[in-house]
């Protein structure tokens, strides 16, 4: 009989860990280790052969190493008889690159979502995406689940009622939509622009938060570049709360310390990638994606 195992990639591990609860499964487990030389070494520790896989492995930093593990991984599991391999990739690394904003670039998402295929992975399941458009052209299928509901769940039941939700950039209004949906409250947008050589951020907002409670929501926060201006610029406005919501917080730097000088009140994560700040598995959505 045909079983299902969560395979545990190693960047990964405890939300695998969740999602065989949700599942009713066993884990399996991987031995993981970087040579010298910085190179990848990756061994399953229990056999697949005959079952169907999930293997969880997040594209957060350090991403390459990541990378190349899951792609290891994957060609691994199907070199052992894995009847199927679907990828859990919480966090899909070089989505942000998904067209050529300068001549002769790399679409690198493109070139990521090759490799998925070229591995043997027959499905990928992914949360917010950051260009969810690019998936039209993936030569593998891909579920993009939204976790913005876990988020804006989370806000409600730590007592905050009617906030203003903002999102920076146009795509981030979906998100700010979706999450106004969930409390029953207004959104708006604010206008984020970032030069694409020098990366400086800047900001600008139509609504008057003053004297409001505000959410600013967004897919991922690296550095917190874009956030610190947000964050500043609804403090400079009047607004009397400021909570900063994300899917994804891979924090680079000293990016929590910015954010948390520019004046936000509270900081909230899921767990697509594992930092102090998450607040929200995303073991249960995923999950229910699995059928």
């Amino acid at each position: 009989m045909i079983g299902l195992k969560v395979v545990k990639g190693p960047a990964s591990s405890e939300l695998a860990e969740k999602l065989s609860l949700f599942l009713h499964v066993p884990t399996v487990g991987v031995e993981h280790k970087l040579f010298p030389d910085g190179e990848s070494y990756v061994r399953l520790e229990e056999g697949v052969e005959g079952d169907d896989v999930v293997l969880v492995q997040g594209l957060h930093p350090p991403q390459d190493t990541n990378l190349i593990r899951l792609l290891l991984m994957a060609d691994c599991l199907r070199d052992l008889g894995a009847v199927s391999v679907k990828a859990v990739v919480p966090y899909m690394a070089y989505a942000r690159q998904d067209k050529r904003f300068r001549e002769s670039e790399a679409v690198s998402i493109l070139t990521l979502l090759k490799l998925l295929k070229t591995v043997g992975i027959d499905e990928v399941l992914t949360v917010n995406i950051h260009s969810p458009w690019i998936l039209n052209r993936s030569p593998v299928p891909v579920k993009n689940i939204d976790a913005t509901g876990l988020l804006a769940t989370y806000i409600m039941q730590a007592g905050v009622e009617k906030p203003l939700i903002l999102a920076p950039g146009k795509k981030g209004l979906e998100m700010a939509a979706a999450a106004a949906s969930v409390m029953e409250t207004d959104y708006a947008h604010i206008e984020s622009r970032r030069d694409p050589v020098t990366g400086v951020v800047t900001v600008s907002t139509d609504v008057n938060p003053r004297g409001r409670e505000t959410v600013v929501i967004d897919d991922v926060i690296s550095t917190g570049q874009t956030m610190v201006r947000c964050v500043e610029m609804l403090r400079k406005l009047g607004a009397s709360k400021t909570i900063v919501a994300c899917v994804h917080g891979l924090f680079v730097g000293s990016a929590i310390e910015k954010i948390s000088a520019a004046g936000a009140d509270l900081l909230i994560t899921t767990d697509t990638v594992p930092n102090p700040y998450a607040v929200a598995s995303v073991a249960g959505l995923i999950a229910s994606h699995l059928g």
